[in-house]
Protein backbone atom coordinates (compact mmCIF):
# COMPACT_ATOMS: atom_id res chain seq x y z
CA UNK A 1 0.00 0.00 0.00
CA UNK A 2 1.30 3.43 -0.85
CA UNK A 3 -0.08 5.12 2.24
CA UNK A 4 1.50 4.95 5.68
CA UNK A 5 -0.94 2.93 7.68
CA UNK A 6 -2.12 4.04 11.07
CA UNK A 7 -1.34 1.88 14.12
CA UNK A 8 -5.01 0.93 14.37
CA UNK A 9 -5.77 -1.75 11.79
CA UNK A 10 -9.34 -0.47 11.49
CA UNK A 11 -8.33 2.94 10.17
CA UNK A 12 -11.25 4.82 8.63
CA UNK A 13 -11.19 7.06 5.54
CA UNK A 14 -9.34 10.24 6.48
CA UNK A 15 -11.18 12.44 3.98
CA UNK A 16 -13.36 12.23 0.90
CA UNK A 17 -10.29 11.25 -1.14
CA UNK A 18 -7.79 9.47 1.10
CA UNK A 19 -8.38 6.07 2.67
CA UNK A 20 -6.30 3.57 4.63
CA UNK A 21 -8.29 0.53 5.72
CA UNK A 22 -7.42 -2.91 7.12
CA UNK A 23 -10.06 -5.30 8.35
CA UNK A 24 -7.89 -8.04 9.88
CA UNK A 25 -8.59 -7.05 13.50
CA UNK A 26 -12.30 -6.36 13.07
CA UNK A 27 -14.95 -8.97 13.66
CA UNK A 28 -16.80 -10.41 10.67
CA UNK A 29 -19.78 -8.07 10.52
CA UNK A 30 -17.84 -4.90 11.37
CA UNK A 31 -15.16 -5.62 8.79
CA UNK A 32 -17.70 -6.26 6.07
CA UNK A 33 -19.73 -3.16 6.99
CA UNK A 34 -16.61 -0.99 6.91
CA UNK A 35 -15.53 -2.46 3.57
CA UNK A 36 -18.90 -1.82 1.96
CA UNK A 37 -19.06 1.69 3.43
CA UNK A 38 -15.66 2.52 1.93
CA UNK A 39 -16.71 1.15 -1.45
CA UNK A 40 -19.79 3.35 -1.51
CA UNK A 41 -17.95 6.35 -0.05
CA UNK A 42 -15.23 6.40 -2.70
CA UNK A 43 -17.11 5.12 -5.75
CA UNK A 44 -20.87 4.67 -5.69
CA UNK A 45 -23.63 2.69 -4.02
CA UNK A 46 -22.98 -1.04 -4.42
CA UNK A 47 -23.90 -4.29 -2.73
CA UNK A 48 -21.14 -6.69 -1.63
CA UNK A 49 -21.58 -10.39 -0.89
CA UNK A 50 -19.03 -12.72 0.72
CA UNK A 51 -19.13 -16.45 1.52
CA UNK A 52 -19.25 -17.25 5.22
CA UNK A 53 -15.84 -17.17 6.93
CA UNK A 54 -15.62 -17.77 10.67
CA UNK A 55 -12.47 -15.64 10.90
CA UNK A 56 -13.99 -12.50 9.37
CA UNK A 57 -12.95 -10.54 6.29
CA UNK A 58 -9.21 -10.24 5.58
CA UNK A 59 -8.68 -7.25 3.32
CA UNK A 60 -6.64 -4.08 2.83
CA UNK A 61 -7.39 -0.88 0.97
CA UNK A 62 -5.22 2.17 0.41
CA UNK A 63 -6.18 5.08 -1.80
CA UNK A 64 -5.33 8.67 -2.62
CA UNK A 65 -6.10 11.29 -5.26
CA UNK A 66 -3.76 11.99 -8.15
CA UNK A 67 -4.91 15.13 -9.88
CA UNK A 68 -8.42 14.50 -11.20
CA UNK A 69 -8.02 10.76 -10.77
CA UNK A 70 -8.22 8.60 -7.65
CA UNK A 71 -6.02 5.53 -7.25
CA UNK A 72 -6.73 2.65 -4.87
CA UNK A 73 -4.61 -0.42 -4.12
CA UNK A 74 -6.83 -3.28 -2.94
CA UNK A 75 -6.37 -6.80 -1.59
CA UNK A 76 -9.46 -8.76 -0.62
CA UNK A 77 -10.85 -12.25 -0.07
CA UNK A 78 -13.46 -13.69 -2.39
CA UNK A 79 -16.32 -11.26 -2.97
CA UNK A 80 -19.08 -10.32 -5.39
CA UNK A 81 -19.88 -6.65 -5.98
CA UNK A 82 -23.13 -5.63 -7.68
CA UNK A 83 -24.20 -2.25 -9.01
CA UNK A 84 -27.92 -2.53 -9.77
CA UNK A 85 -30.32 -0.28 -11.74
CA UNK A 86 -32.00 0.71 -8.44
CA UNK A 87 -28.65 1.82 -6.99
CA UNK A 88 -27.92 3.87 -10.11
CA UNK A 89 -31.25 5.65 -9.71
CA UNK A 90 -30.39 6.28 -6.07
CA UNK A 91 -27.02 8.03 -6.46
CA UNK A 92 -26.72 8.68 -10.25
CA UNK A 93 -22.91 8.55 -10.29
CA UNK A 94 -21.62 8.06 -13.85
CA UNK A 95 -17.85 8.03 -13.31
CA UNK A 96 -15.68 5.24 -14.69
CA UNK A 97 -13.57 2.69 -12.83
CA UNK A 98 -10.44 1.19 -14.35
CA UNK A 99 -9.89 -2.14 -12.55
CA UNK A 100 -6.41 -3.60 -13.10
CA UNK A 101 -5.69 -7.01 -11.55
CA UNK A 102 -2.17 -7.46 -10.17
CA UNK A 103 -2.64 -10.87 -8.51
CA UNK A 104 -5.24 -13.62 -8.91
CA UNK A 105 -8.13 -13.19 -11.31
CA UNK A 106 -11.61 -11.64 -11.34
CA UNK A 107 -14.70 -11.72 -13.56
CA UNK A 108 -16.60 -8.60 -14.65
CA UNK A 109 -19.96 -8.42 -16.43
CA UNK A 110 -21.36 -5.25 -17.98
CA UNK A 111 -23.17 -4.31 -21.18
CA UNK A 112 -23.99 -7.98 -21.87
CA UNK A 113 -20.27 -8.81 -21.90
CA UNK A 114 -18.34 -10.93 -19.41
CA UNK A 115 -14.55 -10.85 -19.15
CA UNK A 116 -12.04 -12.75 -17.03
CA UNK A 117 -9.15 -10.55 -15.94
CA UNK A 118 -5.85 -12.28 -15.31
CA UNK A 119 -2.85 -10.57 -13.71
CA UNK A 120 -1.91 -7.43 -15.64
CA UNK A 121 -5.22 -7.08 -17.47
CA UNK A 122 -7.73 -4.32 -16.81
CA UNK A 123 -11.39 -3.62 -17.50
CA UNK A 124 -13.45 -0.43 -17.67
CA UNK A 125 -16.64 -0.26 -15.60
CA UNK A 126 -19.21 2.49 -16.11
CA UNK A 127 -20.82 3.41 -12.79
CA UNK A 128 -23.81 4.68 -14.75
CA UNK A 129 -24.62 1.17 -15.96
CA UNK A 130 -25.34 -2.05 -13.98
CA UNK A 131 -22.44 -4.47 -13.51
CA UNK A 132 -21.23 -7.47 -11.52
CA UNK A 133 -17.66 -7.86 -10.26
CA UNK A 134 -16.75 -11.30 -8.90
CA UNK A 135 -13.48 -12.61 -7.47
CA UNK A 136 -13.54 -16.38 -6.82
CA UNK A 137 -10.46 -16.21 -4.56
CA UNK A 138 -8.17 -13.68 -2.87
CA UNK A 139 -7.02 -11.06 -5.36
CA UNK A 140 -5.11 -7.78 -5.62
CA UNK A 141 -5.94 -4.91 -7.92
CA UNK A 142 -5.46 -1.24 -8.59
CA UNK A 143 -8.64 0.78 -9.22
CA UNK A 144 -8.61 4.19 -10.87
CA UNK A 145 -11.72 6.35 -10.59
CA UNK A 146 -12.03 8.61 -13.65
CA UNK A 147 -14.56 11.47 -13.65
CA UNK A 148 -17.21 11.04 -16.33
CA UNK A 149 -16.49 14.40 -17.95
CA UNK A 150 -12.76 13.65 -18.13
CA UNK A 151 -13.40 10.40 -20.00
CA UNK A 152 -16.14 11.85 -22.17
CA UNK A 153 -13.88 14.68 -23.35
CA UNK A 154 -11.27 12.20 -24.58
CA UNK A 155 -13.16 9.09 -25.63
CA UNK A 156 -15.83 8.94 -28.35
CA UNK A 157 -19.17 7.84 -26.92
CA UNK A 158 -19.38 4.60 -28.88
CA UNK A 159 -15.78 3.67 -27.97
CA UNK A 160 -16.60 4.20 -24.27
CA UNK A 161 -19.74 2.10 -24.61
CA UNK A 162 -17.94 -0.72 -26.40
CA UNK A 163 -14.98 -0.75 -24.02
CA UNK A 164 -16.92 -1.70 -20.87
CA UNK A 165 -17.19 -5.28 -19.69
CA UNK A 166 -14.19 -6.54 -21.66
CA UNK A 167 -10.59 -7.38 -20.84
CA UNK A 168 -7.72 -5.25 -22.08
CA UNK A 169 -4.86 -7.67 -22.71
CA UNK A 170 -1.60 -6.72 -20.91
CA UNK A 171 0.39 -8.36 -23.72
CA UNK A 172 -0.86 -5.80 -26.26
CA UNK A 173 1.69 -3.03 -26.75
CA UNK A 174 -0.03 0.17 -25.68
CA UNK A 175 -2.32 -1.57 -23.18
CA UNK A 176 0.66 -3.15 -21.46
CA UNK A 177 2.37 0.24 -21.16
CA UNK A 178 -0.65 1.97 -19.62
CA UNK A 179 -1.18 -0.98 -17.29
CA UNK A 180 2.35 -0.71 -15.92
CA UNK A 181 1.95 3.05 -15.63
CA UNK A 182 -1.26 2.66 -13.59
CA UNK A 183 0.50 0.37 -11.12
CA UNK A 184 3.45 2.78 -10.81
CA UNK A 185 1.19 5.80 -10.28
CA UNK A 186 -0.74 3.96 -7.56
CA UNK A 187 2.46 3.40 -5.55
CA UNK A 188 4.55 6.51 -6.23
CA UNK A 189 4.39 9.57 -4.00
CA UNK A 190 4.53 12.95 -5.76
CA UNK A 191 3.62 16.57 -5.13
CA UNK A 192 0.11 17.84 -5.83
CA UNK A 193 1.18 19.86 -8.85
CA UNK A 194 3.24 17.10 -10.42
CA UNK A 195 0.30 14.79 -9.82
CA UNK A 196 -1.91 17.08 -11.93
CA UNK A 197 0.47 16.78 -14.87
CA UNK A 198 0.87 13.02 -14.49
CA UNK A 199 -2.87 12.40 -14.19
CA UNK A 200 -3.56 14.45 -17.31
CA UNK A 201 -0.94 12.52 -19.27
CA UNK A 202 -2.24 9.21 -17.92
CA UNK A 203 -5.76 10.09 -19.12
CA UNK A 204 -4.50 10.85 -22.62
CA UNK A 205 -2.55 7.57 -22.73
CA UNK A 206 -5.44 5.55 -21.32
CA UNK A 207 -7.89 6.98 -23.86
CA UNK A 208 -5.50 6.31 -26.73
CA UNK A 209 -4.93 2.72 -25.56
CA UNK A 210 -8.68 2.07 -25.21
CA UNK A 211 -9.44 3.37 -28.69
CA UNK A 212 -6.58 1.45 -30.28
CA UNK A 213 -7.59 -1.79 -28.54
CA UNK A 214 -11.35 -1.49 -29.11
CA UNK A 215 -12.01 -3.56 -32.25
CA UNK A 216 -14.86 -1.42 -33.53
CA UNK A 217 -13.16 1.93 -33.05
CA UNK A 218 -13.08 3.68 -36.41
CA UNK A 219 -9.97 5.22 -37.96
CA UNK A 220 -11.75 8.56 -37.76
CA UNK A 221 -12.12 8.29 -33.99
CA UNK A 222 -8.44 7.48 -33.56
CA UNK A 223 -7.50 10.39 -35.81
CA UNK A 224 -9.69 12.73 -33.74
CA UNK A 225 -7.92 11.71 -30.55
CA UNK A 226 -4.50 12.16 -32.15
CA UNK A 227 -5.44 15.60 -33.47
CA UNK A 228 -6.67 16.73 -30.04
CA UNK A 229 -3.47 15.51 -28.40
CA UNK A 230 -1.47 17.44 -31.02
CA UNK A 231 -3.46 20.62 -30.35
CA UNK A 232 -2.83 20.32 -26.60
CA UNK A 233 0.89 19.77 -27.23
CA UNK A 234 1.12 22.84 -29.48
CA UNK A 235 -0.55 24.94 -26.78
CA UNK A 236 1.75 23.59 -24.05
CA UNK A 237 4.83 24.33 -26.16
CA UNK A 238 3.86 27.97 -26.68
CA UNK A 239 2.34 29.11 -23.38
CA UNK A 240 5.18 31.56 -22.84
CA UNK A 241 4.20 33.58 -25.93
CA UNK A 242 1.52 36.20 -25.16
CA UNK A 243 1.04 36.77 -28.89
CA UNK A 244 0.24 33.12 -29.55
CA UNK A 245 -3.37 33.07 -30.70
CA UNK A 246 -5.82 30.39 -31.71
CA UNK A 247 -4.94 31.15 -35.32
CA UNK A 248 -1.31 30.38 -34.46
CA UNK A 249 -2.38 27.13 -32.79
CA UNK A 250 -4.10 26.07 -36.00
CA UNK A 251 -1.12 27.09 -38.16
CA UNK A 252 1.48 25.22 -36.06
CA UNK A 253 -0.82 22.18 -35.77
CA UNK A 254 -1.26 22.16 -39.55
CA UNK A 255 -5.04 22.55 -39.35
CA UNK A 256 -7.61 25.14 -40.24
CA UNK A 257 -8.91 27.36 -37.45
CA UNK A 258 -12.40 26.03 -38.11
CA UNK A 259 -11.20 22.45 -37.70
CA UNK A 260 -9.42 23.28 -34.42
CA UNK A 261 -12.57 24.92 -33.08
CA UNK A 262 -14.72 21.96 -34.16
CA UNK A 263 -12.36 19.38 -32.62
CA UNK A 264 -12.02 21.18 -29.29
CA UNK A 265 -15.77 21.70 -28.96
CA UNK A 266 -16.29 17.93 -29.09
CA UNK A 267 -14.61 17.85 -25.65
CA UNK A 268 -17.23 20.17 -24.14
CA UNK A 269 -15.04 23.27 -24.04
CA UNK A 270 -13.78 25.99 -26.40
CA UNK A 271 -10.29 26.64 -27.81
CA UNK A 272 -10.05 29.84 -25.78
CA UNK A 273 -10.94 28.05 -22.55
CA UNK A 274 -8.49 25.27 -23.39
CA UNK A 275 -5.70 27.82 -23.82
CA UNK A 276 -6.57 29.62 -20.57
CA UNK A 277 -6.82 26.33 -18.69
CA UNK A 278 -3.36 25.32 -19.91
CA UNK A 279 -1.90 28.67 -18.78
CA UNK A 280 -3.47 28.34 -15.34
CA UNK A 281 -2.32 24.73 -14.88
CA UNK A 282 1.26 25.72 -15.77
CA UNK A 283 1.03 28.66 -13.38
CA UNK A 284 -0.15 26.35 -10.56
CA UNK A 285 2.89 24.16 -11.06
CA UNK A 286 5.28 27.12 -10.99
CA UNK A 287 3.63 28.71 -7.96
CA UNK A 288 3.81 25.51 -5.93
CA UNK A 289 7.24 24.29 -7.00
CA UNK A 290 9.35 27.42 -7.52
CA UNK A 291 10.19 30.62 -5.68
CA UNK A 292 9.77 32.72 -8.81
CA UNK A 293 8.11 36.13 -8.38
CA UNK A 294 4.51 36.43 -9.52
CA UNK A 295 5.59 38.79 -12.30
CA UNK A 296 7.98 36.22 -13.74
CA UNK A 297 5.40 33.46 -13.53
CA UNK A 298 2.75 35.52 -15.27
CA UNK A 299 5.19 36.31 -18.10
CA UNK A 300 6.24 32.68 -18.43
CA UNK A 301 2.63 31.58 -19.03
CA UNK A 302 1.86 34.31 -21.54
CA UNK A 303 0.48 37.23 -19.49
CA UNK A 304 2.08 40.67 -19.73
CA UNK A 305 -0.25 42.17 -17.11
CA UNK A 306 0.04 40.69 -13.60
CA UNK A 307 -3.40 41.95 -12.61
CA UNK A 308 -4.96 40.26 -15.65
CA UNK A 309 -3.12 37.05 -14.77
CA UNK A 310 -4.38 37.25 -11.18
CA UNK A 311 -7.99 37.70 -12.32
CA UNK A 312 -7.81 34.80 -14.75
CA UNK A 313 -6.06 32.59 -12.20
CA UNK A 314 -8.66 33.26 -9.51
CA UNK A 315 -11.51 32.61 -11.94
CA UNK A 316 -10.04 29.41 -13.40
CA UNK A 317 -8.61 27.98 -10.16
CA UNK A 318 -11.64 28.93 -8.10
CA UNK A 319 -9.63 31.11 -5.71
Amino acid sequence: MAESEQSDDSARPESDDVVALRTSELDGSEGRDEWQHTLGHLYAEMDVDWPYRPGGLDAEWGGRPLGRLHFSSIRCDEQTVVRSPTMIQSDSCTDYLVCLVTEGHVEVTQSDRTAVLESGAFAILDLGSPFVFHSPATFRQVVVRVPHEAMASRLPENAARLSTGRSFDPHAGSVGVIGRLIVDLATTEMSTTIAESFSSSALEMLSAAIIEDTPTATPGELLRLQDLAHIRQVIDDNLHDPEFTLTDVAHVAGMSLRNVQKLVRTTGTTPGALLYDARVERAKMLLLNTQAPLTDISLSVGFRDVSHFSRVFRKQAGN
